[in-house]
């Protein structure tokens, strides 16, 4: 199985793309970190996240690889 990257976030206020695209408070979201050390939200346009703006989030997949090793 591929290792997955990739952070899960939950934001903390809403937010909009580029495109306007709303992605709402509370809204759990795959994010990489950016070459400016940002993070970027996975299918988004040009959503970069300020640490204000979200938070780091533990999935049921997080808990199991670490309670496997």
């Amino acid at each position: 199985m591929p290792k997955e990257s990739g952070w899960r976030i939950k934001l903390t206020k809403t937010v909009r793309d580029f495109s306007g695209s709303p992605f709402p408070k509370g809204s759990v979201l795959k994010a990489q970190m950016s070459p400016e050390g940002k993070l970027k939200v996975d299918g988004a346009q040009h959503l970069m996240l300020h640490p204000h703006e979200w938070e780091p989030v533990l999935t049921e997949e997080d808990l199991r690889r670490l309670l496997n090793g």
